[in-house]
């Protein structure tokens, strides 16, 4: 953590320390240090986020106060190449030698830790564990990787999830009676790189989608969170409150229907106003909003309305004088709102309000294609069957003729710089592939699975995932697995990989790496070759076997961050990870191989890099880890 040129305030300091220890520490860190917290202060550490007040400042937990103090700040990356170029064949000593004589002061972790990773992935399969792999993992842990696992509190589940814009890092939201995080993993290691504590209720909403949006850099995210409130995070961020947060719905006791903006700093959010289009667009990156429309009050930035009056012709066609959107998203020039309610889809000019078009669906979900020029819509037709129709969502307008097939849910996909469309029957009935202008070109005749999120509150089912390339696509089955398949010319079955029962979505990464989630479940895997990447299950109940230390505190400022190595074994890192608790892991000795599977280093809170290429000081009881803590 860099806190040179910062102004900090500590609340509640570390017991280890006396103010004045904490002061000197962290001026000689290159902070300022002040006892209260002004509109000039930059970071507050704190165990409770509303000591922040109505300050816009980044609220930091002890834990990240501690690390600072016990290890300092990393040097700063400077210009420069970190590693000449390796040669392909190079063993595993002339490695070592290239990363003894590399430059780790010009090391970037976007640019260079990926593709040595890759390197020396490489290298274990044809040599083990080498010395290379150990002298790199010390390094990273010179410039400041980190220990960690994935579990915050036992209880909740899965409830929502997304894709980073770039495909390389997922976010999940989970939702429980006392503690939910929002997660972010890396795909291409299939490990979490950051976590944060969201408090009670946590992120999202049970049964709904869309809860978690990304930005289009993938530099933020909007979370719908306590409820009725959109917030915004910095998913790689230490801070654990939002850079701000909206509550406009006037206590609905629901999460909001919202779209974040293509600038990641504002979100339309769906609500009762005066007009007749109703919802508001809200800053999220500027503190609290609060606005109830009704009765004028306001907290913070004005939200923008929608003054423009409905057509005529909107109110004859629907029989009625207000719209609201069920679902919406924002184009991604950032001028319209595109999405429905009932058996309508509508266009909205941003700002204002003014209606593009009005196009009737016949009811059901509609999607929209990625690059916002087509959308799909389902119609009921009786028997199990639907009409399949295709607009032009630039004017409302149908594309073609309307397909008469079984009823299912629609998934759009690109392939180049065309729209697919895929469509998923229920119960074994397969899947369909269209063009962008709804010409049939594959039927798949998979057994398809029962859970394809047909009904509103059916959110976290995601049966179908088109890979980036658009080339391929995976689609869970009835029977617990997930088929990839190749879809150019011609549709081949490539792969089936076995996946738990439980898992009800399925989402494709860069990489090729696929994530298939269930309620509990989060199982990282490669497409195309089934190999499994992460496997993680939460939940657990820790009745009897939890703590695994007798006493919460080990030594100093060092507490016990207990987790599930399994069902029947529960471990602890020391918390903060820094200073003697940088490595320590209390577990059993026997399992010392198995803890690959669930911690890894952690660098930026970006990227996971194996714990098997370094060292763990693993011991087997909080007796122990006392004794390590102490010196």
């Amino acid at each position: 953590m860099d806190l040179r040129d910062t102004t900090v305030v500590v609340h509640d300091g570390p017991r280890a320390w006396t103010p004045a220890e904490v002061r000197e520490r962290l001026e000689t860190l290159g902070a300022r240090v002040e006892g209260a917290v002004t509109e000039a202060t930059d970071v507050l550490f704190t165990r409770w986020p509303d000591d922040a007040g109505e300050h816009r400042v980044a609220v930091l937990t002890e834990t990240a106060l501690y690390e600072a103090l016990l290890d300092g700040a990393p040097a700063p990356s400077k210009d420069g190449v970190f590693l000449s170029e390796v040669p392909e064949r190079a063993g595993p000593q002339e490695l070592l030698d290239l990363l003894r004589d590399a430059d780790w002061t010009a090391f970037s972790p976007e640019r260079d830790l990926p593709p040595l990773r890759e390197r020396l992935a490489g290298l274990e399969r044809e040599h083990g564990v080498t010395g290379a792999h150990r002298y790199a993992t010390e390094r990273l842990r010179e410039r400041g990787a980190r220990l960690r696992h994935p579990y915050i509190g036992w209880e909740g589940e899965f409830n929502d999830y997304a894709l980073s814009p770039c495909g390389r890092y997922l976010a999940t939201g989970q939702w429980g009676p006392d503690e939910g995080p929002l997660q972010i993993w890396e795909m291409a290691a299939g490990r979490l790189v950051n976590k944060i504590d969201m408090g009670e209720q946590g992120a999202g909403w049970s049964g709904h989608r869309d809860t978690l949006q990304w930005s289009p850099d993938g530099t933020r995210l909007a979370v719908a969170f306590n409820t009725n409130m959109v917030g915004l995070w910095d998913p790689f961020g230490e801070r654990v409150n939002p850079y701000g947060d909206a509550s406009v719905t006037d206590g609905k006791d629901s999460p909001p229907d919202f779209a974040l903006a293509p600038d990641g700093r504002r979100a339309y959010i769906s609500m009762r106003t005066g007009h007749e289009v109703m919802g508001c667009v809200a800053r999220l990156d500027q503190g609290h909003v609060f606005y109830v429309d009704h009765s004028g009050h306001l907290e913070g930035p004005r939200p923008e309305t929608f003054p423009e009056p409905l057509p005529a012709e909107f109110k004859r066609r629907t029989g009625h004088d207000a719209w609201f959107f069920r679902r919406v998203r924002w184009s991604r020039d950032g001028t319209r709102l595109l999405g429905f309610n009932g058996e309508w889809a509508a266009a909205i000019d941003v700002p204002g309000g003014r209606m593009r078009w009005l196009a009737r669906t016949g009811g059901g979900f509609v999607e929209w294609s990625p690059d916002d020029r087509r959308f799909a819509a389902i119609a009921a037709a009786g028997g199990g069957h639907g009409l399949l129709t295709v607009f032009d969502a630039g004017t409302g307008e149908t594309v073609g003729e309307p397909v008469r097939r079984l009823d299912g849910t629609l998934h759009w996909g690109m392939r180049g710089d065309e729209a697919r469309l895929a469509v998923v029957a229920a119960g074994g009935r397969g899947a369909d592939v269209y063009d962008e202008d709804g010409r049939h070109r594959h039927h798949l005749p998979i057994d398809t699975t029962e859970r394809i999120g047909a009904g509103y509150w059916d959110g976290p089912e995601r049966p179908w995932a088109w890979a980036p390339s658009g080339e391929h696509a995976a689609c869970l089955t009835s029977d617990g697995r997930i088929e990839v398949w190749s879809l150019g010319d011609e549709a081949a079955l490539v792969r089936s990989i076995v996946v738990p029962e439980e898992i009800g979505a399925v989402l494709w990464g860069a990489g090729g790496v696929l994530a298939a989630v269930g309620g509990t479940r989060l199982r990282f895997v490669r497409a195309l070759t089934g190999e499994v990447v992460g496997d993680f299950v939460i939940g657990r109940d820790d009745e009897g076997l939890c703590p695994v230390v007798a006493e919460e505190d080990l030594h100093g400022v060092h507490e016990a961050d207990v987790f599930p190595l399994d069902d029947d074994t529960w471990c602890a890192l020391a918390s903060p990870a820094a200073g003697r608790g940088a490595a320590l892991v209390v577990a059993p000795e026997e399992r010392r191989d198995d803890l690959d599977g669930v911690l890894a280093w952690v660098v930026d809170r970006r990227f996971a890099w194996p714990v098997r290429w370094g060292s763990l000081d693993v011991v087997e009881d909080g007796e122990a880890a006392r004794g390590l803590l102490a010196g």
